[in-house]
């Protein structure tokens, strides 16, 4: 059972979990902390939240039926709150079950288990890459953007950047656009240059850090801004130098300016960062924003001292952990926001500045460097052959 606190959160428990074990990660106890038992027991029930393609095998009869594909959206859920059965089948854990509708992997939760999964030392072998590959086709729309499972319309910068880590953690990414992504993420930057979760709202921390990563994890000149390529062909056609076709090479680049969209989140710093423009300090964007910025190549421009002095008067000083702002520390009032990601977020913005005694943290997946590194060279879907 979940506590009081954390019951609203029963659909995405993979969530919860990440959170506490990256943070254990972080700070260099997890191999201490978490047995091997135990790590594979967390290894078994995050796989049994994988949605597959294929119902296994089964016995009717006397007669043997294959496994067989069924339409849907694959991938991970967030925890057994549907209560449907599991079993193994052979090397491939399956949901023994027709497929539901409202029993349906989410894009969020897929990237979540699979980040989890890595750090616990899994090879993700038992992944059903395809079947995740072809459910993120369906779930992109043609603006670019992405919608997480098929019973919650809520397109926004977040799904996009889970979609771009669940491409590079499978080595592929043939099932996202990555034309209508860059168009989409171009989109949301509005006359401040900050970025919104859609076209036309506000700029926000968070979804900055959704669209920065996404275009970091693209790679190439994704992260390139227009402004600069507009400067450039003025410059060349001013000398009369052949110049590449225009429309192309804006099509290429993620950013409008740049420049302008590291100021708004410079100026985001008051001693912590604050999400959006005259809202309170807290806690997570000291991560969100710091991540973009370190991204950006621009995290040497925030104030560390100030920064650092924040976090610490939102951790509690008897057992520890961040709260989301100053005299709210985790389990105060017992509301929700008190919580393990405020907790996680705290530890994840220390290492992105550096504190000795914590792993270095990488601020594209958000994961230990360490974690990315077996990602890439231990995982089925990056060893060579």
């Amino acid at each position: 059972m979940l506590p009081q606190p954390y019951t609203s959160m029963d659909t995405h428990r993979v969530t919860l979990g990440c959170f506490v074990l990256s943070a254990l990660e972080l700070l260099g106890v997890l191999d201490e902390v978490v047995s091997e038992k135990d790590r594979k027991d967390w290894i078994e029930w995050i796989y049994a939240q994988q949605r597959t393609g294929f119902v296994p095998a089964t016995t009717a009869n006397g007669k043997r039926t294959l496994p067989h594909p069924v339409e849907g959206i694959y991938g991970f859920a967030g925890g057994p709150f549907s209560g449907r059965p599991y079993f193994g089948e052979g090397e491939k854990a399956v949901a023994a079950c027709e497929y539901n509708v409202y029993d349906s992997s989410h894009l969020t939760m897929t990237y979540v288990a699979i980040m989890t999964l890595v750090l616990l030392g899994d090879d993700l072998s038992r992944v059903d890459k395809e079947s995740i590959l072809q459910s993120m086709r369906r779930l992109q729309l043609p603006s670019g953007c992405f919608v997480p499972c098929v019973t919650d319309y809520q397109p926004d910068m977040r799904f996009v950047f889970c979609a771009a880590a669940v491409s590079h953690a499978l080595n592929d990414w043939s099932g996202v656009d990555r034309e209508a992504m860059l168009s989409y993420i171009r989109s949301c930057q509005g006359y401040d240059f900050g970025i919104a979760q859609c076209p036309h709202q506000e700029s926000h921390g968070g979804s900055m850090f959704c669209a920065i990563a996404a275009l970091g994890l693209l790679g190439g000149e994704a992260l390139h801004d227009q402004k600069t390529i507009l400067e450039q062909q003025q410059q060349q056609q001013q000398l009369g130098l052949d110049q590449a076709p225009l429309e192309a090479q804006l099509s290429r680049v993620g950013l409008l300016d740049k420049e302008a969209t590291i100021k708004w989140a410079l100026m985001r710093q008051t001693t912590g960062f604050q999400g959006r423009v005259n809202k309170p300090t807290d806690t997570c964007y000291s991560f969100w924003i710091g991540a973009s910025l370190k991204t950006l190549g621009a995290f040497e421009h925030v104030d560390y001292d100030l920064n650092r002095g924040f976090l610490f008067e939102t951790q509690h000083p008897a057992f520890g952990g961040f709260g989301k702002w100053v005299d709210t520390y985790p389990g105060k009032f017992l509301r929700v926001e008190h919580n393990v990601m405020h907790s996680y977020m705290g530890v994840a913005a220390m290492a992105l500045m550096g504190e000795p005694g914590l792993q270095p943290l990488d601020p594209l997946l958000n994961i230990s460097c360490r974690t990315r590194e077996r990602l890439e060279r231990e995982t089925v879907f990056w060893k060579k052959e």
